[in-house]
């Protein structure tokens, strides 16, 4: 079926490591693909990319494998893999770090810690900052600096056509726009990328705050200061939390951030959740790459989840904050685990405009998802109904969808994910994929005209 020479590794379906190489982070989605393409190098992606084209195959672009509805992998469809570009460079004259596609969040801090640099990447340590990147990419730092893409000074990326390319602002700017929030896997199969870099950062403080087997009032109580607190402007500290129900722990809270600053100004700056009953505070200060590994520790190497994550902006009514805490009261059958996620952001993230990258829900507060976590191998359909049943209520209360954090069942998503700018995304989609070669069930569609309607 494939020439071996397109590649240095192909991985086929009668391959004996198929069944462990076809896998992803979340176990509770499992496909098929045709063939598991690990490129190399450029001229691999190229081949790749042409051969599917020759042979009117689906492509997948997967990276870290973190895509929560498996966009990253399909049935019968050609992933090209690009885990193995690992090259790592820094150049202090331009200011600027340059890293392969496969190179994860433990990598690039540990590596841009030997130069004394942060850098505003996502919190779990395998989730590749190339598909973190596209999305537009969350984390600890996103308050202080802005999200991950809002560092994005370049890209290398093989398109529909198989043409390496160089995006930039100046070469292919709509692309490039398009490529910092518009998701991965929807353009073309970057293969590195080039960021600015921050300032030099030693020390910050790890913050975690602990509620342990809480009451429905202790639940209101966080999250009416939650709110209250993410609109403040306080840059220093992105945090995020989750209000839990979990078989093994009962209902419980937890938030956790780094601050840049001491813990004495740390302290300060959450006071208003310290005065809730029952919170248990430690304030580390460490190393900002011994804050990044503290966030490592938390994240299994997998598991069998769904999530939901959506926007929110202003104060929920009491009203409304009992109907999301609700959402949690009961698992489905066979979880282990439900929360109500947050996420916070405003700061550096809202001084950039709407329209300026193609992540669209500048204006946000927070991120607000629901999840649910199982482990028994036929808790799968139940699970999923859950979630299903729940959506509803969520979406009725926020603004739009992250598209780091897709729902297979998001109606309208590309309404939900890019809101004002997915016209803007299909009419690129159209110049630079024609033919809709990157597809999959959420993918960008290209526009049929100028006026294409949603």
């Amino acid at each position: 079926m494939f020439n071996e020479d397109i590649c240095s590794k192909i991985i086929l379906p009668i391959c004996p490591d198929y069944n462990k190489k076809r896998q992803i982070f979340n176990r509770s989605i499992q496909k098929y693909p045709s063939a598991i393409v690990y490129s190399e190098n450029d001229e691999d992606v190229k081949e790749a990319v042409l051969y599917a084209a020759r042979h009117e195959m689906d492509i997948r672009v997967r990276a870290g494998g973190h895509n929560y509805e498996g966009f990253c992998i399909g049935n019968k469809r050609l992933v090209i893999d690009t885990s193995l570009f690992k090259d790592k460079s820094i150049c202090e004259d331009t200011h600027t770090v340059q890293i392969g596609s496969g190179v994860n969040n433990r990598e690039l801090y540990h590596f841009l810690f030997q130069y004394g640099y942060p850098f505003p990447s996502g919190t779990c340590p395998t989730v590749n900052a190339v598909g973190l990147t596209q999305g537009g990419g969350w984390g600890h730092s996103s308050r202080m600096f802005g999200l991950t893409c809002d560092l994005l000074v370049e890209a290398e990326l093989v398109d529909a056509r198989g043409n390496l390319i160089v995006v930039n602002e100046t070469d292919h700017p709509d692309l490039f726009w398009a490529l910092k929030g518009g998701g991965g896997g929807n353009f073309g199969v970057i293969t590195s990328l080039r960021y600015h870099l921050l300032p030099k950062y030693s020390n910050v403080t790890y913050v975690e705050i602990l509620y342990s087997k809480i009451n429905e009032k202790t639940a209101f109580l966080f999250f009416q200061t939650w709110q209250e607190w993410v609109q403040k402007k306080e840059k220093r500290f992105t945090p995020n939390s989750r209000i839990f129900n979990s078989e093994k722990e009962g209902m419980g809270i937890f938030l956790r951030g780094f601050f840049y600053g001491t813990p004495e100004e740390a302290s300060a700056s959450v006071q208003p959740f310290l005065k809730i009953c029952g919170a248990k505070a430690t304030f580390r200060y460490v190393t900002f790459l011994e804050a990044t590994e503290i966030d490592a520790s938390v994240y299994p190497k997998s598991e069998k989840f769904q999530f939901a994550g959506r926007f929110a902006r202003g104060s929920y009514s009491d009203r409304q904050i009992e109907s999301i805490l609700r959402l949690i009261k009961e698992r489905a059958r066979g979880s282990i685990y439900a929360s109500v996620a947050l996420y916070a952001l405003g700061g550096k993230v809202r001084d950039t405009d709407p329209c300026d990258t193609a992540f669209y829900y500048r204006k946000a507060d927070y991120i607000i998802g629901i999840e649910t976590i199982w482990r028994a191998p036929g808790a799968q359909p139940e699970n999923r109904a859950w979630l299903h049943s729940r959506f509803r209520c969520l979406c009725s209360l926020t603004m739009g969808s992250y598209i780091n954090f897709p729902y297979i069942c998001t109606g309208n998503y590309m309404k939900a994910y890019y809101g004002g700018n997915a016209k803007r995304l299909m009419c690129i989609k159209k110049k630079y994929d024609p033919c809709n070669l990157f597809r999959f069930a959420q993918s960008i569609r290209p526009c049929r005209n100028r006026v294409d309607m949603l």
